[in-house]
């Protein structure tokens, strides 16, 4: 009898989650955040966060399944970031994006660095790479940190880029649910 119960009680509680899941219309929504909500601005979702005019400092909100969080890349640098001798490879220097994430809703989400990269305009894109320890710009980003509701985190990511390269065109931030990066110029 107790077997049946369970067995009941799972098929009820999957039909309940198939009449309640997501189609495919469900897509992940991102948004600029605006600095003083009012009732008349109204945030539409963009389903091409790259045709929002962002700056760095600029934040968006992203809304995807009900997982509601904020995004900012606050800083870039990539002239004299000290790194810890012999940590770089001949020919290559340091940039480093400052970011944060804020976590909007009532469940833990993580984070990690290596949803941001930089884009070139030749086309190059560059991942970061995970240091901590001395000799670095503090706060470094968390490596898979788990942020709770209504709280934040805010870091440096780091990227080993060759001296030539020049300075990169954009920040990107390009979580899983995004179907298209989310772009800071980073200016001149």
């Amino acid at each position: 009898m107790r077997h049946t119960i369970t067995v009941t009680l799972a098929a009820c509680l999957l039909a309940t989650l198939a009449a309640c899941g997501g189609s495919d219309d469900d897509k992940p929504t991102v948004s600029k955040a605006t600095d003083t909500p009012s009732a008349a601005t109204k945030p539409t979702p963009s389903p091409s966060p790259t045709k929002e005019k962002l700056r760095l400092g600029d934040t968006v909100n992203v809304n995807s399944d009900g997982i509601k969080f904020s995004a900012a890349a606050l800083a870039y640098k990539d002239k004299g970031v000290t790194s810890p001798p012999g940590m770089l490879q001949d020919g290559q220097k340091l940039a480093r994006v400052e970011v944060k994430v804020c976590n909007k809703g009532d469940e833990p989400i993580t984070v990690t660095p290596f949803v941001w990269s930089l884009a070139y305009e030749d086309g190059v894109r560059v991942e970061p790479f995970h240091m901590s320890g001395g000799g670095l710009p503090q706060p470094v980003y968390p490596m898979d940190a788990k942020v709770s509701g209504g709280d934040c985190v805010r870091g440096n990511v780091f990227f080993e880029v060759s001296e030539r390269a020049g300075r990169a065109e954009r920040v990107l931030y390009s979580p899983q649910d995004l179907d298209e990066p989310v772009e800071w110029p980073t200016g001149k």
